[in-house]
């Protein structure tokens, strides 16, 4: 679980182009450049080195259901700290997990897990989920229905 060094802040003067992006980063660098008022060029060049510096990184979301995984679940894991590093790193390779993160409070592994189905959920909580080093509980709660999926930049 480690971590990434922090990316390097962007400029001041940054603020309409993250918007931009925010709001619609599928947008054409010429449609940026329309709606902040800036030379495409610039929108080009600032959007190129905010990527490099690892402020700005672009991620594609897929609707589940079209890889056949129908049912999502929040997962929340107490595992003893002394194994939490092995727990979350483990953990972390299963392919039912997009997201998995340490946290602090009674439980100290977080993930997000997408399954086929119900019956997938259960295999999945029975066998591989804990075969896990030093999980002492899991509390399981279905997603029935997702009402935002998207972040914003405030």
């Amino acid at each position: 679980m480690g971590g990434c060094p922090p990316p390097i802040p962007p400029r001041d003067g940054d603020e309409p182009l993250l918007a931009e992006l925010a709001r619609d980063g599928r947008a054409s660098n010429a449609a940026i450049a329309a709606a902040i008022h800036w030379h495409e060029s610039t929108v080009r060049r600032r959007i190129d080195e905010l990527r490099r510096s690892g402020v700005v990184y672009f991620e594609v979301d897929v609707d589940n259901r079209v890889q056949g995984l129908n049912a999502h679940a929040l997962l929340w894991l107490s595992v003893e700290p002394a194994r939490l590093e092995e727990a979350g790193r483990a953990l972390a390779t299963h392919p039912e997990i997009p997201f998995a993160a340490a946290t602090t409070g009674p439980a100290n592994l977080v993930a997000s897990a997408v399954f086929r189905d119900t019956r997938h959920l259960y295999e999945y909580l029975t066998g591989e989920l804990a075969g896990l080093p030093g999980v002492t509980s899991v509390e399981t709660a279905p997603i029935i229905r997702t009402l935002k999926r998207t972040g914003s930049v405030h």
